[in-house]
């Protein structure tokens, strides 16, 4: 599996059933496509892991934890290639992205292809070893600041700042 095909299987998920939907999809195919997944997921997932990101998340959920960021995350992916690119370019992007309603974290879906894959073969599914990140990418800043958060995310601000 390509990285074109990995976005494939999370185009047009519902936010609010994209676990299941997710586990149907995966479902269907060979064990080691799933693996692939897993592995295009994981190499996501650590590529989201920036300062402006986490500032977004912070501001958009009204604070957020290191395990917070991990679920932020895995609500990025699940929202597809679109949102996703546009939040590593442009974090503030997702003030226009998304309704002010939407709610990004999603613990369950950072699960979902291991699951399948375990209830398919009856083993964990294998991981390539590479260890995540030990930091966030880019400049780390005080979310509480609000006039740093304000001048580097000012769309959000307006829209989440308190």
């Amino acid at each position: 599996m390509d990285k074109q095909a990995f976005w494939e299987l999370l185009e047009g998920l519902d936010p609010e059933s994209a676990g299941g939907e997710l586990a149907a999809r995966l479902d269907a195919l060979e064990p080691e496509a799933i693996a692939e997944f897993q592995r295009h997921f994981d190499e996501e997932h650590a590529r989201a892991y920036t300062w402006p990101l986490w500032g977004a998340a912070y501001l958009m959920e009204g604070g957020c934890s290191d395990d917070g960021f991990i679920d932020f995350r895995y609500g990025l992916i699940s929202r597809g290639q679109k949102v996703f690119a546009s939040a590593l370019a442009d974090p503030d992007s997702l003030a226009v992205l998304l309704d002010e309603d939407d709610f990004l974290s999603n613990e369950e879906f950072g699960y979902v292809a291991g699951e399948v894959y375990e209830n398919k073969t009856d083993r964990e599914i294998p991981r390539d070893g590479a260890d995540p990140p030990a930091d966030p990418s880019g400049e780390e800043w005080d979310f509480d600041d609000e006039d740093l958060c304000a001048a580097k995310l000012p769309k959000l601000w307006a829209k989440f700042g308190y």
